[in-house]
């Protein structure tokens, strides 16, 4: 064994300044095009999988600037409360959020519950992703429409589907405090298959509870006419045949306290974004947000003619160098198809854009990652940040299924009118026949 007995003190400081230092990437301009040629320039700003892929030539990036800041479009409900939540709320023993006043589970939380984010709290990092899921509550009940495409890296495109995402808020939507919610339910969501016939039907409804009670879902089988209870672990099975599972959705769709985490670092990344301007909200008759898709589209690889990249990759996303919250979560349930899990989370609207995701025996397997563009009103009163599209790239199989939600033939609603009976099981059966 070799011992080290000396090292000059000049050697020692610059060892300490090295350790101790944030790294330090040269600076990317927009107008940079990362290509194989010098993706070199992006490292540290990518998750290693992301930056390998534009190594081999499967994609370039364009690095842009957005026609608006990004930090200014925080949901009305969120803004309200920004100030009266700061230093209201703590996590528990259990991961859950309690009111520091009472010790106790609080009754409703309007807002989003943890506007101050200190890097030393030792629960930094699932206050970051409660913040996520609260962001998306702000904004009331919705209705999203999507599409799924398969792409196979040697095949292209193999065949599409067609859904719809619906939520219920029951908490952070301050409208949502005066429901009656005698079982404690935080949420409610409704993934529903459209399209084609074959598995037409085929939805999944969940039931997300404030406290420490796991998970409610729901899967209705077309074939035997029958509603199925998935267990927490389903949640970690491939959706439909795709490359995505349930808690995949939005970059997260777990519940928190179902997962140990912690925060690595804070630092820069380039930040996938959907270019030009927000996506126009419009209030329609029914008193709900709707938007409106004035042409710009998101093409891929496969629908390029002479395209020599990979088939999934995206064409007119631009990359917008963003501070970012670097968190690691593993799940608690020993039967959890995924291993430790890398989210690479935007610091101004919580929103995770990458996903390296590992199996169980911590190896890696695949990406999720995904877009984030501006959604506003025409006079900007009611404005957030949304998902333009989303990716999971399977490195094994090398197949991916690419998820668009920014086309023109789709329009998302918020504040949307739902019945809440579709959201139990008798009203799930009835939309799913």
């Amino acid at each position: 064994m070799v011992k080290v007995r000396h090292l000059g003190m000049t050697s020692l400081i610059l060892l300490t300044f090295l350790c101790l230092s944030p790294t330090v990437f040269a600076e990317i301009a927009p107008g940079t095009v990362i290509d194989k040629t010098n993706a070199e320039e992006a490292q540290g700003l990518l998750p290693d999988p992301v930056l390998n892929w534009v190594k081999k030539g499967d994609g370039t990036m364009t690095v842009g600037e957005l026609p608006f800041n990004l930090d200014d479009f925080m949901p009305p409900a969120a803004l309200e409360y920004m100030e009266s939540n700061k230093g209201k709320y703590d996590l528990d023993e259990e991961g859950l959020i309690v009111d520091l006043k009472t010790g106790k589970l609080p009754e409703f939380i309007d807002g989003i519950p943890f506007p101050e984010i200190d890097l030393e709290d030792p629960d930094v990092a699932a206050k970051i992703m409660y913040n996520k899921h609260f962001y998306s509550y702000t904004v009331g009940n919705s209705q999203v429409p999507f599409q799924v495409s398969w792409v196979g890296l040697k095949t292209g495109f193999e065949r599409e589907i067609i859904m719809d995402y619906w939520t219920y808020a029951l908490d952070g939507f301050p409208a949502a405090k005066e429901e009656s919610n005698p079982e404690n339910v935080e949420m409610h969501s409704l993934i529903i298959a459209l399209a084609p016939f074959d598995i037409k039907g085929t939805n999944i409804l969940l039931w997300r509870y404030r406290d420490a009670k796991k998970d409610s879902t729901f899967a209705y089988v077309p074939a035997i006419r029958r509603v199925r209870r998935m267990s927490p672990a389903n949640r970690s099975d491939a959706f439909l045949g795709t490359d995505f599972c349930v808690d995949d959705a939005w970059g997260y769709g777990g519940k928190i306290n179902a997962f140990n985490w912690k925060l690595i670092e804070k630092k820069d990344q380039l930040l996938p974004c959907y270019p030009g301007k927000p996506l126009k909200l419009q209030k329609n008759d029914a008193g709900e947000w709707a938007t409106v898709n004035e042409g710009q589209n998101i093409t891929y690889g496969y629908q390029t003619e002479g395209y020599q990249g990979a088939p999934w990759w995206p064409q007119e996303i631009i990359y917008v160098k963003r501070p970012t919250y670097i968190l690691e979560c593993t799940a608690k349930d020993k039967y959890y198809n995924y291993g430790p899990q890398q989210l690479w989370v935007d610091a101004g609207c919580y929103t995770p854009t990458y996903k390296v995701i590992s199996d169980r025996a911590g190896a890696y397997w695949k990406v999720e990652w995904q877009s984030i563009g501006g959604i506003s009103s025409t006079d900007g009163s009611y404005r957030f940040a949304g998902l333009a599209n989303m990716m999971a790239f399977d490195d094994r199989s090398e197949h991916a299924c690419v998820l668009v939600l920014y086309n023109p033939k789709n329009s998302s609603r918020y504040i949307a009118q739902h019945d809440r009976n579709d959201f139990s099981l008798g009203g799930f059966q009835k939309l799913c026949k």
